[in-house]
């Protein structure tokens, strides 16, 4: 094991970077269907995306549909990411990423976002089961 704890800790971080690198590729592919499934359907408790609160799974994957329906293309590159383990099944990741948005209408947005997603490892691997998204929608300084 990676510490006294008990937590193979080297391993919690491989496994969540790389399970977040597979989201970010699928929503960069604005494909809700698989976006979906990274968040889980039994232990959901919540998401909170630019101030507005979502209890529940189904009104939240409604609109993210939604929004990727009025987009063109979007991109997130990482830039940053941080991944905390809290127990063998549970640990905390935080991101931030540059985001290129092109709406059908049009209209284009650079921003900065950041992710807060707590992880929770069950029969179906890691699932989110909380994330908190915050952006400014200004042009990125990089």
């Amino acid at each position: 094991m990676g510490s006294s704890s008990g937590l193979d800790k080297e391993k919690i971080v491989k496994e969540i970077t790389d399970r977040f690198t597979q989201l970010l590729a699928t929503i960069n592919q604005k494909d809700v269907t698989l976006w979906e499934k990274y968040y889980s359907r039994d232990e959901f408790i919540s998401t909170v995306a630019g101030g507005i609160y979502f209890a529940t799974r189904s009104d939240w994957v409604r609109t993210i549909r939604s929004n990727f329906s009025m987009r063109d293309t979007q991109h997130l590159e990482l830039r940053e990411v941080q991944v905390i383990p809290l127990t063998p099944e549970t640990a905390l990741l935080t991101s931030q990423e540059r985001v290129d948005i092109q709406l059908k209408s049009g209209q284009a947005t650079k921003s900065v976002h950041i992710f807060t997603i707590l992880w929770k490892k069950g029969q179906e691997g890691w699932q989110i089961v909380h994330s908190h998204e915050s952006w400014l929608d200004e042009p990125a300084k990089w």
